[in-house]
């Protein structure tokens, strides 16, 4: 199972729907982690079937949208928020603590725009990187295991 993780859009919806456009077909999620709300509007118009999961960023002001979400996927349970209501910018120690405390295999944030993987006291972390810097995510689910990186396009 294929999870296509996208974040920091900030206007450049070219770069988002090149990245939905490079993945529709073989992707079985998408999860934005916010900044790019509109963007992420628009690409919907194109692709209405894909299947996607979203939080609100911090620069999605009015976003009715929720600041973190935890879901189940592919029999794992992935946390995930922009990153800004855990005070990613100055360190993963509250993230971590909340990934913990809802139990995640995999955790996801955006917010700082620097691409990051890595696997630590059994979760995966990941940062996507900006679409806006031409960076995302994948995150593979395999019966032999999860394997997450970023791809610059």
């Amino acid at each position: 199972m294929r999870i296509v993780v996208t974040s920091d859009s900030h206007r450049c919806q070219g770069n988002l729907i090149d990245i939905i456009e490079r993945h529709y077909q073989n992707a079985d999620l998408f999860i934005n982690l916010g900044d790019g709300e509109d963007d992420v509007d628009t690409a919907l118009l194109l692709y209405p079937n894909i299947k996607i999961e979203r939080v609100a960023g911090n620069c999605d002001w009015g976003s009715s949208l929720p600041l973190y979400k935890t879901i189940s996927f592919a029999g794992k349970t992935i946390f995930f928020s922009h990153g800004h209501p855990f005070g990613v910018k100055h360190g993963y120690e509250m993230i971590e603590k909340r990934a913990k405390i809802e139990n995640a295999d995999i955790c996801l944030f955006g917010h700082t725009h620097i691409p990051y993987t890595e696997y630590k006291d059994g979760i995966y972390y990941m940062n996507p990187g900006a679409v806006c810097d031409s960076i995302y995510g994948i995150i593979d689910i395999e019966d032999s295991g999860i394997m997450t990186y970023n791809v610059k396009f």
